[in-house]
């Protein structure tokens, strides 16, 4: 089983940055089951995860969404409480500090854009702090045997909508079957150098 510990030099979780590409905290818990190339599949561990919509957008959208979670995970919540994990960095309301679970993730779902983020493994459901925030709500996802593309450069609408294309055709030409939408998966702070980031399109398969 692959768990990774990223470690993190951005000093602010939504508008922190690494010249040298360093990225957010642990990493989701998962098994590569397959590797081609830049193509996997990877069967994920059950995950709980925080979620919001947005309108508006690629840009606009992802960017409401990444604050409104980044308040939320900073201690904007009725319990005051930051959510904490894994490795530390400063939160977006300052001073509270941040762990978090990478990636975050992006899908465009009945023209709304929804931002998630996987909650690191020592939270449950009962344990979450409630949201202040009646936009931000939770999920717990069972194990998801997933299909990746990996990628790097700078994200765009029109990048990730490529990507997305590329890997249907290669689970087509895999005899997979995809159970979901494409989603795009974001692990690095967002001023790190294009040429290593490392940026995903994830797409459920039976």
């Amino acid at each position: 089983m692959k768990y990774t510990l990223l470690t993190v030099l951005a000093s602010l979780l939504i508008s922190g940055c690494s010249a040298l590409g360093q990225r957010y905290g642990e990493e989701a818990l998962y098994a590569t089951l397959y590797s081609d190339g830049d193509y996997e599949i990877r069967l994920y561990e059950p995950l709980i995860i925080a979620q919001t919509p947005a309108e508006g957008n690629y840009r606009q959208a992802t960017k409401a969404g990444y604050d409104r979670l980044t308040a939320y995970v900073s201690g904007d919540n009725l319990a005051r409480q930051a959510i904490s994990g894994g490795t530390s960095y400063e939160g977006a309301l300052g001073g509270s500090k941040v762990e978090l679970t990478t990636p975050y993730y992006e899908e465009f779902i009945n023209g709304f854009w929804l931002t998630s983020v996987a909650l690191p493994e020592r939270y449950t459901l009962a344990t979450l702090p409630k949201p202040s925030d009646n936009l931000i709500t939770f999920d717990a996802l069972p194990r998801i045997k997933t299909a990746v593309i990996r990628f790097s450069g700078i994200r765009s609408e029109r990048l990730i909508n490529q990507k997305a294309d590329q890997l249907l055709q290669w689970i087509k030409q895999e005899n997979l079957t995809p159970t979901s939408a494409a989603r795009s998966a974001v692990f690095d702070a967002p001023l790190a150098l294009p040429g290593l980031r490392r940026h995903e399109i994830h797409i459920s398969i039976r």
